[in-house]
This record gives structure tokens, C-alpha cells and sequence, in this order.
């Protein structure tokens, strides 16, 4: 079955979820915790998260959604997307690039 990532806040996220990207927790700077993508995340995991004041995860998850249904919510985003942007000149390679990652975020 094809996968979809969501970031989750970590109130919502719970042992036996896999990770979709690394998730990684700085403090002042300096990175205090990380996990790699792919890891299943562990209660002892949470705890560490949790006391290291973890705010959102990037969860992989099963997507129940059919071919068709995720082609009609691509199209939808996007539609949405060129609606924000309708008064932005996206021949700049900023908002090129904005315009992009939000897409491909959307899209996830």
C-alpha cells in the first residue's frame, strides 16, 4: 500500500509510528536528540522526546486513498496554491522555489 507523511504534534504521536523524516531536537542550537527516517518509535522514545520537549514529528503512514483520489487532491492543492500565488512573479527563483516546496509539501 503507498504511504503518505504527516507532521503530527507530539501529543499525537505514539509508539509503534515510523518516522518519515529524521527527527531531530536542538536546543540553543546544539542538536540534543535524533532519530533517522524509517525508525519505529519506541516508549522509550517518546519519554526521551518528551522530556527533551519535542513539538512535532514526521509521521509515515499508510494512505488509504485510491490513484484517482490522491491525482484529484494533487490537483486540488495545486489549484490552491496558484490561487495564493496568483499576484506573486514566480519567474523569481525565490518564490520559484517557495512555490515548489510548498507543493511538494502539500503533496506528501
Amino acid at each position: 500500500m503507498p504511504t503518505r507523511i504527516r507532521y503530527l504534534p507530539i501529543e499525537d504521536v505514539a509508539a509503534g509510528m515510523v518516522l518519515g523524516a529524521p527527527l531531530v531536537i536542538a536546543e540553543q542550537g546544539v542538536t540534543t536528540f535524533t532519530l533517522p527516517a524509517g525508525h519505529e518509535l519506541t516508549d522509550s522514545n517518546m519519554a526521551q522526546i518528551a522530556q527533551r520537549n519535542g513539538e512535532w514529528a514526521c509521521i509515515e503512514e499508510d494512505d488509504p486513498r485510491s490513484d484517482d483520489e490522491r491525482a484529484a487532491d494533487l490537483v486540488a492543492t495545486q489549484a490552491h496554491l496558484d490561487n495564493l500565488f496568483a499576484q506573486t512573479d514566480r519567474s523569481q527563483p525565490a518564490n520559484a522555489a517557495l512555490y515548489a516546496a510548498l507543493l511538494r509539501y502539500r503533496s506528501l
